[in-house]
């Protein structure tokens, strides 16, 4: 039960670390976020996990070797976040360029500023929910492959939408008082390796 528990708030966590990166250049910028802009953010992640953990809870029930497959996964996604974005420039440079809705969320994580398009230092409903389709990416697939693994629904979206919440206002008071900025190009590396380690966890 401890153990569920402890790798649900993982979950939440990982889900969440580009939160951080997000609101420490926030932060940096000056760039304010409302209490709905985030509360929005956070409903978004959670209905990505939400489908996302369904699917994978139908697919475990259905086929046999599920749980084996979404431990694969969460290794498979933490390596994918830990180097995808090297395999998307060399490996598709085509998909990487030409796609505007890709090349839009994947600018938004790179350089959250582009988020503010009225550039008044404030990010709207609008411009949150921007925001809320590129985070939510990372929780969808985190999503499937804990649904996959057989976790619990309740305990992971109430860590996902928590730490949604707490780490976008964490990141930005860290961001107005230090200088974190290098901290976003991080978190996908950790986020990556303690998915692998959670992947690697639950196949023993």
């Amino acid at each position: 039960m401890h153990n569920l528990l402890g790798i649900s708030i993982s979950i939440g966590i990982i889900s969440n670390l580009d939160n951080l990166g997000i609101g420490i250049s926030y932060g940096l910028q000056k760039i304010r976020i409302p209490f709905f802009s985030n509360l929005l953010i956070a409903i978004m992640s959670i209905m990505a996990t939400s489908f996302a953990m369904s699917m994978g809870t139908f697919l475990n029930k259905v086929f046999p070797f599920a749980n084996l497959v979404g431990a694969l996964l969460l290794i498979v996604i933490g390596l994918w976040i830990s180097f995808g974005r090297i395999l998307q420039k060399n490996l598709f440079p085509m998909i990487y360029k030409r796609s505007k809705v890709v090349q839009l969320l994947i600018d938004i994580i790179n350089n959250p500023a582009k988020a503010d398009r009225n550039a008044n230092g404030i990010i709207s409903i609008n411009e949150a929910a921007i925001i809320g389709v590129s985070l939510s990416l990372n929780c969808f697939v985190t999503g499937l492959g804990a649904g996959l693994s057989g976790l619990s629904l309740i305990p992971v979206i109430f860590s996902v939408f928590f730490f949604s919440l707490i780490t976008i206002t964490i990141g930005y008071d860290l961001g107005i008082r230090a200088n974190f900025l290098h901290f976003g190009h991080h978190s996908e590396l950790i986020s990556g390796v303690l998915l692998v380690a959670i992947g690697i966890r639950n196949l023993i």
